[in-house]
């Protein structure tokens, strides 16, 4: 009985020495970048210059980029450009008027408040989810390449299929390119940067209400703690 025990506590010891993590494939970092995105975040503005790329940006991010100013929040956007896109094409929920059919050049005009994103209805990588949104559209206007009801749509390389409350994007293209004030960051460090925002957010949680609180951070304050100590 004894070597019985020794036997299965070696066994355990080397099972537990075998426990490794894995790295992240490049869908996981990009379902992180779509939470962190669509968690509490807002689409603030788009621009193309067809036909090489169509640029979409986002604020309220759940991404942490420090601030070159301590007296201001950290700047939380992130512009992500479709590089030779294959497909492009706005949607809404509901029937517009026509005075609102083009509603996506108010938002590229700053004509337009920027519509939040709707979480659980954002992906870069859930099909089932992009035919849902796309077949729950009112209105498809496709402005570049073909209507992402094609099922040419699902087999390219990159895509974003996402609801902004009643206003929406499908694109697809080549390749994507991650850019932020101070310049390209890639997709490798978006799990570290998001993991940084947490961090951050716990640290602006802890000390608000006191005399060294944060400078007041718009994405902190919507994401409240379940009790804040």
């Amino acid at each position: 009985m004894k070597n019985f025990i020794k036997n299965i506590f070696n066994k355990d010891k080397k099972e537990v020495e075998k426990v490794t993590i894995e790295p992240l494939t490049e869908n996981q970092k990009l379902e992180i970048l779509g939470d962190s995105i669509s968690d509490v975040g807002y689409w603030s503005w788009w621009t193309t210059d067809l036909p090489k790329v169509i640029q979409i940006e986002f604020g309220g991010t759940q991404l942490y980029f420090p601030p070159s100013d301590n007296s201001q929040p950290p700047n939380s956007q992130i512009a992500i450009q479709f590089i030779n896109p294959k497909s492009i094409s706005f949607l809404t929920r509901e029937e517009l008027k026509s005075d609102d059919e083009n509603w996506f050049d108010d938002l590229h005009n700053d004509k337009m408040g920027p519509p939040t994103c709707s979480h659980g209805e954002f992906t870069f990588t859930d099909q089932s989810l992009m035919t849902e949104i796309i077949n729950d559209a009112k209105t498809i206007k496709t402005i570049h390449g073909y209507s992402p009801k094609d099922n040419l749509f699902q087999t390219e390389t990159y895509k974003l299929v996402f609801w902004a409350g009643d206003y929406g994007v499908a694109v697809s293209s080549d390749e994507i390119r991650l850019l932020t004030k101070d310049g390209e960051i890639k997709l490798d460090q978006i799990p570290s940067v998001h993991s940084q925002w947490w961090t951050y957010w716990r640290k602006y949680w802890d000390l608000i209400n006191t005399k060294n609180a944060l400078p007041k951070d718009y994405a902190c304050e919507v994401t409240i703690p379940l009790k804040n100590d």
